[in-house]
């Protein structure tokens, strides 16, 4: 006797489900360079170029060199008091100088120090505009999510 069981239509199968992209995503972003920065908070020592700072007084607060530094540096931020860039992050490439500064607030560093404890909350946490909120790094093509006050 052929017993049958209650599978549905003949031949259906369950469709294959998708996996988590995100997951894989924020596993990717956790193992860049600028994450092992973060970590380190080490500098690398092949960045011949000094990193950039923004003079407080003379900045105002447009986010520019936010949208302009490439996300795989991801260096300037947008503290409570101001603008920032984590010289540990900063690679000194110039991207965020005039034309887009137009205040020319931004200089070379020369003697920099290392970033403040306070600095290195934003990176890689909820408002970081380098990082998406699924854990990934930020598109060159997309604006970052810039908070302003």
């Amino acid at each position: 006797m052929n017993e049958e069981h209650d599978h549905g239509p003949a031949g259906a199968e369950e469709p294959p489900r998708r996996t988590d992209r995100g997951a894989a995503r924020r596993k990717e972003a956790a193992r860049s360079p600028r994450a092992e920065r973060i970590a380190n908070r080490a500098r690398p020592a092949q960045w011949r170029l000094p990193p950039l700072r923004i003079e407080q007084s003379e900045c105002i607060s447009c986010d520019a060199c936010v949208e302009a530094c490439p996300s795989q540096f991801g260096a300037v931020f947008n503290l409570e008091h101001g603008m920032v860039i984590v010289p540990e992050l900063c690679s000194g490439c110039g991207k965020c100088l005039p034309p887009v500064c137009p205040v020319d607030c931004i200089y070379p560093d020369e003697s920099w120090s290392h970033a403040p404890e306070e600095w290195w909350s934003q990176a890689l946490g909820p408002q970081d505009p380098y990082v998406q909120p699924d854990g990934s790094r930020r598109p060159a093509n997309l604006p970052p999510r810039i908070r302003r006050w």
